[in-house]
């Protein structure tokens, strides 16, 4: 770690200050929630069906 890398030395220029939008490189989609939702249920069928297969 140099001395420039250290974060409790203080900087001569301010904190750069972004938007969130800005921060995040672009507008989010909301395919996450969908992608989360489905994949929910392919877990909760593949036990379903393990146990069907396991305990018959």
């Amino acid at each position: 770690m140099t001395m420039r890398d250290d974060p409790g030395r203080p900087t001569a220029e301010p904190p750069e200050v972004l938007t969130t939008t800005q921060a995040r490189q672009g507008s989010s989609t909301h395919v996450t929630r969908y992608v989360l939702r489905y994949g929910l249920l392919l877990v909760i069928a593949a036990f379903v069906v393990i146990y069907l297969v396991m305990h018959r």
